[in-house]
């Protein structure tokens, strides 16, 4: 390694709160420390370098001169993250790999942005991405053997050594020795793109907001049983930061109303609007649909606080994050120009600054 002169500790949940020793918090915030890379909320990132994504400012700070460098971290004892992904790995290796890093400097942001903002720069950093995240994965990690049965922190440190090994070689396009972790899902990607084409589209550019309605009764061609296009398809496909799908069908329409990581995280680049409140758009929802919120099938809204809180009428089983809702999705009673209306009502006043 040419990089970072310290230790890199990932310590999740309990673990980073509990850190009271002086550490360089890479990606993540946690406790009271003097230098972040990282562009989560609350963050304290030099002005001059940051950057949309932690792995750019971590780039930023590789590009210092090794005298600026070694000055910002004095009294430093590691560098740590809270949480393991994709932007914080990358941002993490562009640290300690820095010539590596820096002469791919664009591939490793493209990736990064595949990972955080669920953007599409390429396939190669959709795939790059998958890589990575199944690597810290124990049921689909090439070190399951290793990482079964280990707690959080040792099965991502472990995770993290080995993809420093690898990473420059997969940011120049040798995808091949881990081709099972990433070809199911761009073969499901290519399908989900293609479905969004025979989509109606609508953008709704002074809402930042794009919504696509299938054709009747069509079902997605990765072989879901409603029309659900992934997270990548959807914001890899519009630079609007809220996106909406319905599948109408004889039975009703099938509802998922996303908000982008970009109105979550502390950007650089001007941000997008304010954000409405799901939780209160489900419950509006609930009231037209005459259904109880309690009952198995209803609207329902992951916690506006979230960095990508969804909306969708179904079941509760729908995990934070997930590429694909096929699993939670129930038919709506409520036709779309309703559901569409109520979705711009909350967007509009959003924008409506408190008193």
């Amino acid at each position: 390694m040419d990089g970072l002169d310290l230790p890199l500790w990932i310590l999740p949940g309990d673990e980073s709160e509990a850190c009271a020793e002086p550490v360089l918090c890479v990606d993540g915030v946690f406790g009271d420390h003097p230098l972040h890379l990282s562009h989560w909320p609350g963050n304290r990132t030099p002005a001059d370098l940051r950057h949309d994504l932690s792995t750019g400012s971590a780039l930023a700070f590789s590009r210092l001169d090794d005298g600026e460098r070694a000055r910002r971290t004095a009294g430093l004892v590691a560098a740590a993250n809270n949480h393991f992904d994709t932007d914080g790995t990358c941002a993490a290796w562009a640290l300690y790999h820095r010539a590596d890093a820096l002469a791919r400097a664009d591939a490793l942001l493209a990736v990064a942005a595949a990972g955080d903002f669920f953007h599409l720069p390429s396939e190669d950093a959709f795939c790059v991405d998958r890589v990575i995240g199944h690597v810290g994965d124990a049921r689909r990690s090439p070190l399951a053997a290793e990482l079964e049965g280990a707690g959080d922190r040792v099965r991502y440190e472990r995770a993290t050594a080995f993809l420093f090994e690898h990473l420059a070689g997969l940011l120049d396009g040798d995808l091949a020795p881990f081709r099972d972790l990433w070809e199911p899902e761009l073969e499901d990607l290519r399908a989900d793109r293609a479905d969004l084409k025979r989509a109606a589209r609508e953008d709704l550019v002074h809402l930042e907001w794009t919504w696509w309605s299938a054709p009747d009764g069509a079902r997605s061609t990765r072989g879901a049983d409603v029309f659900d296009p992934g997270r990548h398809a959807l914001f890899g496909t519009t630079p609007h930061d809220r996106v909406l799908v319905e599948g109408p069908g004889a039975g009703g329409t099938t509802y998922r109303f996303l908000l982008g990581t970009r109105s979550w995280f502390d950007l650089v680049s001007p941000p997008p609007l304010p954000r409405p409140s799901l939780e209160r758009l489900a419950e509006r929802l609930n009231e037209l649909e005459g259904c109880d919120p309690a009952a198995e099938t209803a609207w329902r809204a992951q916690a506006d606080a979230g960095a990508s809180p969804e909306l969708w009428f179904g079941t509760a089983d729908h995990e934070t994050f997930a590429e694909h809702a096929a699993g939670c999705l129930r038919p709506s009673a409520l036709a779309p120009t309703r559901v569409r209306a109520e979705i711009a009502d909350a967007l509009r006043a959003a924008l409506v600054l408190p008193e």
